[in-house]
């Protein structure tokens, strides 16, 4: 049974995990992407391939985005016009990780057209997505028109009250996750040069005190040198950046995030940005 219908603009990882979820609770899904081989590997999934943003915005009354940032939101709805597209009424989703004022602005402009929009970010990776293990944290207040599917792509969803508290939500877990996965790694290269096994060293972290839902999600990827990507240590480098920004906008000075920074670029300076967060551990094994 097809529960409604839904344009989707981004299927790279999370996208295509996004139109999976859509796709596995009965909702019809056609998708965008300036990618072509992107919106081939979406449409192996079922999703309907659209070629142009435009009429996909004037074809469907709501739209999801998942881009790689709201700079590529804006220019998508401003510059390029995707905006002037959307019909009075519809609503736009936007799962992007970008700028809590990005998302202000973009609602309170569409507003003025009678267009809804809403930040929807995810927290976290594209396997997460897929599995239906993310949360949703939604600037908006509790609302039932677009609430079930919310829930069909993230079983918990967190209503935070207004315009870019998800953007806001989603930067502050990924401060304290990517520092967390950045202290697992640096902690699994002392023992593992030290000698010890990296999965004893698992299974101490999760009987420990240390232990956390990263040791989980990263550990066996980082002690196995599994490496292909579900979420991209170039993608996270971005959400540093937004974090750092955040921070100074706050008057905070945000000391271990500069320090992940300076970490994240040697990575992506080593040539791992395209590899998984977990790649991260070859950087402080001193091996890139």
């Amino acid at each position: 049974m097809v529960l409604g219908s839904v344009g989707m603009i981004g299927l790279g990882l999370a996208g295509k995990a996004l139109a999976r979820r859509l796709l596995e609770h009965g909702y019809a899904v056609t998708g965008h992407d300036v990618s072509p081989e992107a919106v081939t590997a979406a449409a192996e999934l079922g999703v309907t391939p659209a070629h142009d943003a435009e009429a996909l915005a004037r074809a469907y009354p709501t739209i999801i985005l998942s881009l790689p940032d709201s700079d590529v939101v804006s220019k998508l709805l401003w510059s390029d016009g995707l905006a002037a597209s959307l019909p009075a009424a519809a609503l736009v989703l936007d799962t992007t990780t970008g700028r809590p004022q990005d998302a202000a602005d973009n609602q309170e402009r569409l507003a003025a057209q009678g267009v809804r929009f809403v930040d929807v970010t995810l927290s976290g990776s594209s396997e997460d997505i897929a599995a239906g293990r993310a949360t949703a944290l939604v600037g908006d207040v509790a609302t039932p028109d677009y609430d079930a599917l919310v829930r069909a792509i993230a079983p918990t969803v967190f209503y935070l009250g207004g315009p870019g508290r998800g953007c806001l939500g989603k930067l502050v877990i990924n401060h304290i996750m990517g520092l967390n996965r950045a202290a697992l790694a640096e902690g699994l290269a002392m023992g593992m040069a030290a000698g010890m096994e990296g999965e004893t060293l698992l299974d101490v972290l999760r009987q420990s005190a240390a232990y956390s839902r990263v040791v989980d999600m990263k550990g066996e990827r980082m002690v196995r040198e599994d490496f292909v990507p579900a979420s991209r240590i170039a993608q996270h480098a971005k959400d540093v950046r937004l974090i750092l920004q955040e921070g100074e906008r706050l008057g905070l000075a945000l000391r271990l995030e500069r320090a992940h920074a300076e970490l994240l670029e040697e990575a992506i300076t080593a040539g791992l940005g395209n590899l998984d967060n977990a790649a991260i551990i070859r950087v402080c094994q001193g091996k890139p």
